[in-house]
């Protein structure tokens, strides 16, 4: 990378920045991997939510209230989901996954947000390639200070 170039600084404030808001999101879609689990729901409520009226379709969305017993605590959990609106309605039940014990943490099976892990991906191999370049110019300097120390020496006993 060139010294001059404000990309390199950009980058080593951007690149870490993404890289642990990724890590966020992509560890809600690991724990439902791992730790979720699969039961039905009832529903409480179903209503389209409209941000800015007569806008683009993507700044709705259905918002989808729903009960359920949790296995762990056995507790009556309620929680939401925000889904898209291309999503079918949902009826007076409807498949959920869950992280047992942990308040929040519930969707309607399916609404996955594989983005997420997308982006977390793409900037662990960011950074990892940014590490590399970083690790290559740091040799190079190392390098290039004992080749200029040798000839300097070499003068200097001459």
């Amino acid at each position: 990378m060139n010294p001059q170039s404000p990309l390199g600084c950009l980058l080593m404030i951007v690149v870490p920045a993404l890289l642990v808001a990724s890590t966020y999101l992509a560890w809600w879609e690991l724990r439902f991997l791992v730790q979720g689990r699969t039961t039905d729901a009832v529903v409480d409520r179903v209503e389209a939510i409209a941000l800015r009226p007569h806008r683009t379709f993507s700044d709705s969305y259905l918002e989808v209230r729903y009960s359920f017993q949790d296995e762990l605590t056995k507790r009556f959990r309620t929680e939401r989901d925000e889904l898209p609106l291309s999503w079918p309605r949902p009826g007076s039940k409807v498949r959920i996954e869950y992280v047992p014990g942990l308040p929040g943490g519930s969707r309607v099976e399916g609404h996955r947000h594989v983005w997420f892990t997308t982006l977390f991906v793409v900037c662990l191999i960011g950074s990892g390639v940014y590490v590399g370049f970083l690790v290559r110019d740091a040799r190079r300097a190392v390098t290039e200070e004992e080749a200029f120390e040798a000839r300097r020496r070499r003068r200097h006993e001459a």
